[in-house]
């Protein structure tokens, strides 16, 4: 590995994905992902764990709250990207998760990344 941070994007909308994986390489991370599908996401997980990771809220109208608690579970921080100001029913190990409102701006997404990364 080339010793930069993986960061995990979870995203159904596929030019968002996109958008999200470049700004983020940019930034200097590899994206591990996009995935489109919780699923895809748990894949990508069981293969190599991520240091960070960007969860659409919503996938196709599934929640991604739980793939988020598994994520915590192994250590890894997690923010949900939204349309929504609040996510209902996070459980207490996201209670710290951060929630970036679409369209993330370019500052949010990256001082969000690099607080989850000196957790």
């Amino acid at each position: 590995m080339n010793g930069r941070a993986k960061i995990l994007v979870v995203e159904d909308e596929a030019l968002i994905a996109m958008e999200l994986g470049e700004r983020l390489g940019d930034l200097g991370y590899d994206v591990l992902g996009p995935a489109m599908t919780l699923d895809e996401a748990d894949r990508l997980v069981a293969d190599m764990k991520p240091d960070a990771a960007l969860l659409d809220a919503n996938l196709n109208g599934k929640s991604s709250v739980d793939l988020g608690a598994k994520l915590a579970a192994m250590g890894v921080p997690v923010a949900f990207c939204t349309g929504y100001d609040v996510i209902k029913n996070l459980p207490p190990a996201l209670a710290r998760a951060t929630i970036l409102t679409k369209p993330i701006s370019e500052d949010a997404l990256a001082s969000a990344v690099r607080a989850m990364l000196s957790r």
